[in-house]
């Protein structure tokens, strides 16, 4: 005999011996189902304060049986026969209790599960008419007075998407529903679930953005900023964006990061859209995490942990890959789920085994934690030892006397693009978010002036480093501290600025607080900086006036530069030269430099 899934916890064996007789029923004449089979189910679910779920083939044949909420059927391990092709070729009976009208949650189900049909049996007599609902037709129910019947329907969008939905049926008696034949059912393939031709042609997974902000029109104009760098990262792992929802709150919901009522909004729209993976602009918390999983039924990840993905996949070297894992390890550690009460034991109590392995033993979850503790241990050593390494070069190259002229700046401002220019190093250009994430040094020649034939130009180092970005977690730059170390002990820092984008002053002060936080951790003094203004191809020429602004702003010297162009770059060159050779140099070179940009 089948087992029943679910909740049978504490049911009498003679109900449990009722439930497992509802395999052997069958609706018989094609319909949807039988007076007989509605009234069972609902006394069932009457008897054991429970609702059943039973799912029925074609033929008329109950196939499974689950005790519990709707709800939890994605939580129970359904299976149905090999030969078949899912819930898909199946439909389901749902018994209610207490009259609740379908809600959002019996519509998603509609939608995970694939199914073609869910009918949903109304158990006990309505309390809004006297004598019950169905009798104002001529039936005579004593346990199931009525029924609603949902659906799957499609819209066909422009551009070849396809938003699915529900449709709900008006609420009619169980007589009623008796008279449905499935014929139309039969002929139920797959285009409401199927992804259109535009969809297929879409590489990578199906992405729903997610956010929330304060409340007023500021605050939501901020937040679409985000949500636009945070479609950049998705695109920069290799994800679509399908579509981005919002929710105004003053605090984040603990449990659930957009609230419970929020939460089953969203989770419809995942299914009609859908959608393999949500992101949330903001770092989740591991209960927020679990709760939003549970409630919209996908894989939901956080600006962290996608930044983390697109680092796993752009770490080349061996330093890249140990401060990347070791970054993975440090967020997944808290996050870490147990198995329920399953155990897998090293040695139990009274078994043979060597000192110290007898016991109770382990539980899945503190084996794992355990494995994840010793792995982040052999990479922090492993990170001292990157340290360690680091340390003796940047010792060689002091005692070599060669300057190191250290790339600093927002993601994507353009640092690779300059790099390959000055040094023709062999290093990633495009246009995404955390195109490169590996270190290079480089050697730079700094030209002399044209007019001094006499004078020598000068080699130095120049490095790049990982760019930066907003709501960087604090753990993550604690990882990449070997990287960021090469800016700490540089000689110069050139700030890259992207003085094109529209967040620019926002992206600036992000990668001033990222500084900040290093040299606070480190204890030093920071070296001097100097602001390069790149991607000036794609904005107007400056004046003395902005000029002094932008400096203003940066608190730096500012050099704008283009470095897919080229312009700018023999100015910056000589600036850097002059102040390598000392600060009255450096001084009649600025000098000089805002005159000839006055005329």
């Amino acid at each position: 005999m089948p087992s029943i899934l679910g909740h049978v916890d504490g049911v009498k064996k003679s109900l449990v011996h009722r439930l497992e007789k509802l395999y052997q029923r069958r609706v018989k004449g094609g319909v949807l189902l039988s007076r007989d089979l509605a009234e069972e189910l609902c006394e069932l679910s009457l008897l054991l304060k429970r609702e059943i779920s039973v799912f029925m083939d074609f033929q008329g044949r109950v196939e499974l049986v689950v005790v519990g909420p709707l709800n939890d059927l994605d939580q129970l391990p359904i299976a149905l026969p090999a030969s078949t092709d899912g819930l898909a070729r199946r439909y389901c009976l749902h018994t209610r209790l207490g009259w609740q009208i379908p809600a959002l949650g019996d519509q998603v189900m509609v939608l995970q599960f694939h199914l073609p049909v869910l009918g949903i049996l109304m158990a006990g007599l309505s309390p809004q008419h006297p004598g019950g609902f169905s009798r104002q037709f001529g039936e005579q129910p004593q346990f199931c007075d009525g029924f609603y019947l949902l659906s799957p329907a499609s819209e066909a969008l422009p551009g070849g998407e396809t938003r699915r939905s529900c449709e709900v049926g008006d609420l009619t008696t169980v007589g009623k529903a008796a008279e449905e034949s499935l014929e139309k059912w039969i002929e139920w393939t797959e285009p409401v679930f199927a992804r259109g031709p535009h969809q297929l042609a879409q590489s990578g997974e199906r992405a729903l953005l997610m956010g929330i902000h304060t409340g007023g029109a500021q605050a939501e104009s901020d937040l679409q900023d985000t949500l636009d760098e945070l479609s950049q990262l998705a695109k920069s792992a290799g994800a679509v964006v399908v579509d981005r929802v919002t929710q105004a709150r003053k605090h984040p919901d603990p449990g659930t990061y957009i609230g419970s009522g929020k939460a089953d909004e969203f989770a419809f729209l995942i299914q009609q859209l859908q959608i393999d993976v949500v992101i949330a602009d903001d770092e989740l918390s591991p209960v927020q995490q679990r709760n939003l999983e549970r409630i919209l039924r996908t894989k939901v990840i956080d600006r962290t942990e996608l930044i983390l993905d697109i680092f796993a996949q752009r770490a080349q070297s061996r330093e890249g890959k140990i401060q990347v894992e070791l970054a993975q390890l440090q967020y997944e550690m808290p996050r870490l789920k147990g198995r329920g009460r399953a155990f897998s034991q090293q040695t139990a109590v009274g078994a043979k085994g060597g000192i110290a392995t007898r016991g109770p033993g382990e539980t899945r979850l503190e084996t794992d934690r355990r494995l994840l503790r010793e792995r982040v241990t052999q990479l922090e050593k492993e990170a001292q030892q990157v340290v360690r390494h680091r340390q003796f070069q940047r010792q060689s190259r002091k005692q070599s006397h060669m300057p190191l002229i250290a790339l600093v700046g927002y993601t994507n401002a353009g640092k690779s693009t300059l790099m390959r220019r000055l040094t023709l190093a062999d290093v990633l250009v495009e246009d995404r978010l955390f195109a490169t994430l590996d270190p290079t040094i480089r050697k730079l020649y700094l030209p002399p002036d044209a007019q001094d034939v006499d004078t020598l130009g000068q080699e130095v180092l120049l490095s790049d480093t990982v760019g930066f970005i907003r709501k960087l977690p604090t753990f993550l730059i604690k990882a990449f501290r070997a990287t960021l170390e090469e800016a700490a002990s540089a000689d110069l820092l050139w700030h890259v600025w992207d003085i094109s984008h529209p967040e620019r002053l926002k992206q600036m002060a992000s990668v001033q607080e990222v500084l900040t936080t290093l040299w606070e951790e480190l204890g030093i003094e920071p070296p001097p900086m100097w602001t390069v203004c790149n991607k000036m191809d794609r904005w107007q020429a400056l004046s003395v006036e902005e000029l002094a602004m932008l400096e203003a702003a940066a608190q730096t010297p500012v050099f704008p530069i283009s470095a897919k162009a080229g312009d700018g770059i023999s100015e910056l060159l000589r600036a850097t030269r002059h102040f390598l050779q000392g600060p009255a140099s450096y001084a009649d070179q600025r000098t000089d430099f805002a005159e000839r940009l006055e005329r």
